[in-house]
């Protein structure tokens, strides 16, 4: 047996002991929860209406009253109705001690928030009769009351933790997931590499900013924000918003991942960004209430899963990589059969636990989308580096490492595309006698000529911010660069001292003919005018030094 898997094997075996392990520390029969409870009371059950016993969940189409005997309650405990309701008065011992208020914005009137009732307990109210005098929302799935307690608001706010703690974790990893998506993806969309499909990162943008709705929302679902700051309006808005963001985002994403770019994708993401944006404005402006939002928001939801299983379907057909576009198709139907499954369990009870079911499934869709994103990343990066290769290999002189002439003269080509200003300078060498050395000494002393050649340009010009340095002939050099007269003065000087005090195995000192033009001397000219002047004087100082040693041109 291969040592490696059995170590794998015995690995994985002591890991699931230790769970079980811990696990049966959990079963032993002394457990007291109940120390922990923090003075909570289950209070849904005792209610009447009209004298009736009365279960919960417990709907009513008209306004009713529903009664209890309150147990022993201390001031620093809430009663706490579960119910989406339009107005609510409570009495106790037939004296009234709270009634709800009109929401309004603008002096328009929304029952959006009314999701629970919170009263204040005082310690004279245990064992009085309680009743509450309700009017429940219309809505197209109903309204109802679901559950009542009475507990502190950290008691009460630990019990929402233990009965939603998956919906906890969910936000929370989405939340990070999210945030560390958008963040990646922006950094590489505002790089605009031209190597990186821009698609690809808009994908990881938009799988990013679902992620964070998807948080948001499931956050505020759990109504923990509420209860910790209050402001359930505020919080009941921002869950509607999110709601509704999250198909779009959810459709740019789809569109992306399956590269869905045409015109008419275009005119159909617009409509419906713009609907979604419309019903925002109807809102604010009273012709439409926020609750009613969340039903259309339903439709849109069905319109984007429609349009996302068209998508699937006509890319897994046309896939040239089957392997992926059937990832992305089953990924896909899963999440379309489970949002079907958890829109027919919130038509079926408001309050279900559905968002669980929808999650579950943005988890599958979410995995399968980001991870078909990664690939795609990791494909392009790696093209990248091979294309980084290449462009070294084809901009770079394979003997001196320097920049070459096409390199150079794309570099001209930009200054083209702007005024040269006026300190611009082209500095031009040729090397001198380079013929006698390769014919006296062989080409490795020519190359070490021309090895030498680059070593002292740099030395005397690299440290300029400006410099672009190119070898673009076999004994041509040049630079250009912005500086000063004295600077370019002092940088020539520089190189004919590096270069005569120069030592090599064939070399000992060598020299350059050197030719410099810049635009303070030369106004108006482009830049290949100026390389060309820079070029002239460079040959009229070599006539001058051939002309002073006294050597033959042609054989040095």
């Amino acid at each position: 047996m291969d040592k490696g898997f059995l170590r794998k094997l015995i690995a994985s075996v002591y890991i699931i002991f230790i769970i079980f392990i811990e696990a049966l520390g959990f079963a032993y029969s002394n457990q007291e929860n109940d120390k922990f409870q923090e003075n909570f009371i289950d209070f849904s059950y005792g209610w009447t209406v009209d004298g009736v016993e009365v279960r919960f969940p417990y709907e009513a189409e008209n306004q009713f009253t529903i009664s209890n005997t309150l147990p022993q309650v201390y001031g620093d405990q809430f009663l706490v109705i579960k119910c989406y309701y339009d107005s609510a008065v409570i009495y106790v011992d037939d004296k009234e001690v709270y009634r709800s208020l009109d929401q309004k914005l603008f002096n328009i009137s929304s029952n959006v928030g009314k999701k629970e009732i919170h009263l204040k307990m005082k310690e004279e109210y245990s064992g009085k009769k309680i009743d509450i005098n309700l009017d429940l929302q219309e809505s197209l799935y109903g309204s109802e009351i679901y559950e009542s307690v009475i507990s502190t608001r950290s008691g009460y706010g630990i019990y929402v933790l233990k009965n939603q703690w998956l919906q906890m974790v969910l936000s929370v990893v989405l939340l990070f997931y999210g945030l560390c998506e958008a963040i990646v993806a922006i950094y590489y969309i505002a790089k605009r590499s031209h190597i990186l499909r821009k698609l690809t990162f808009e994908a990881l943008l938009y799988a990013g900013i679902f992620s964070i709705c998807s948080s948001i929302w499931l956050l505020c679902q759990t109504r923990l924000l509420y209860i910790i700051f209050g402001n359930g309006t505020g919080f009941a808005i921002l869950e509607i918003i999110v709601f509704l963001m999250m198909p779009l985002a959810f459709l740019e994403l789809v569109r992306a991942v399956n590269f869905r770019i045409s015109f008419v994708d275009n005119v159909i993401d617009g409509i419906i960004a713009i609907f979604i944006a419309s019903l925002f404005a109807l809102c604010l402006i009273g012709l439409l209430d926020w609750g009613q939002i969340v039903i259309i928001a339903h439709l849109v939801d069905l319109v984007v899963l429609g349009l996302t299983s068209y998508y699937s379907y006509t890319s897994l057909k046309e896939a040239k990589r089957k392997s992926e576009r059937r990832m992305i198709a089953i990924g896909n139907l899963t999440f379309l059969f489970v949002c079907l499954i958890s829109v027919a369990m919130y038509i079926n009870n408001i309050d279900s636990n559905y968002n669980i079911i929808i999650v579950t499934g943005l988890i599958v869709y979410i995995s399968t989308q980001v991870g078909i994103i990664y690939k795609r990343i990791g494909l392009k990066v790696e093209e990248e580096a091979e294309l980084v290769q290449v462009k070294e290999l084809a901009y770079t002189d394979e003997l001196t490492h320097l920049t070459n002439r096409r390199y150079f003269y794309e570099e001209l080509q930009a200054f083209e595309d702007k005024e040269l200003v006026r300190d611009t300078t082209v500095v031009y060498f040729d090397v001198n006698r380079l013929k006698y050395y390769n014919d006296n000494y062989g080409h490795d002393a020519g190359d070490e000529l021309l090895l030498a050649t680059a070593h002292c340009i740099n030395g005397a010009f690299e440290d300029s911010s400006t410099a672009v340095i190119s070898r673009i002939g076999g004994d041509e050099f040049i630079v250009m660069f912005v500086a000063t007269e004295a600077e370019v003065k002092r940088r020539i000087e520089k190189f004919n001292k590096i270069a005569s005090t120069w030592k090599g195995k064939y070399i000992d000192g060598f020299s350059a003919s050197i030719g410099t033009a810049s635009v303070r001397d030369y106004p108006n000219v482009s830049s290949e005018e100026l390389c060309k002047l820079a070029d002239d004087n460079m040959l009229e100082n070599k006539s001058k030094f051939y002309a002073q040693s006294g050597h033959e041109r042609r054989k040095n």
